[in-house]
């Protein structure tokens, strides 16, 4: 998958692309994926403020706050375009959120491109089984790349 990463360098974060590749790989294994099917996709990740989070956040989805991270998708089938989709991540949001959970500033990162590209590949957390199985994904992703609980 080509991926291309927006902003990351001023994000403060020491994860390569090489490395952003091999989570996304990861949470295409785990959640019963192709990587093959996978090749000639494309995703954009980008690190935006608050305040971009924020009119993001209310235009698309009506709700007037900042959030961690967004997802949007090009394509709910996965099959029509080579976009899979975009990744938004608010790193002001995500620092304080591992600050504040105790976490390490990475790992929470890593949590956050896991679970947004869950949504991209149909996951949700809208119903109690769907975020049961949503976040013990996450937390076998996590541990299977190292990063630690996300919970």
């Amino acid at each position: 998958m080509k991926i291309f990463l927006n902003n990351f360098e001023e994000s403060g974060s020491k994860i390569t692309k090489n490395q952003v590749s091999n989570i996304l790989n990861k949470v295409l294994e785990e959640a019963g994926f192709q990587k093959e099917n996978f090749e000639n996709k494309e995703l954009s990740i980008s690190c935006v403020s608050k305040k971009e989070s924020r009119t993001l956040n209310k235009k698309y989805r009506g709700k007037n706050r900042s959030t961690n991270v967004l997802s949007f998708s090009a394509d709910k089938n996965l099959t029509k375009h080579t976009l899979v989709g975009d990744i938004i991540l608010c790193i002001e949001i995500i620092k304080k959120e591992a600050k504040e959970y105790s976490k390490d500033f990475e790992n929470r990162l890593k949590h956050m491109i896991i679970h947004g590209f869950l949504h991209l590949l149909n996951f949700n957390h809208e119903e109690n089984h769907e975020r049961i199985k949503m976040e013990d994904l996450e937390i076998i992703i996590m541990k299977k790349i190292s990063a630690g609980e996300p919970y």
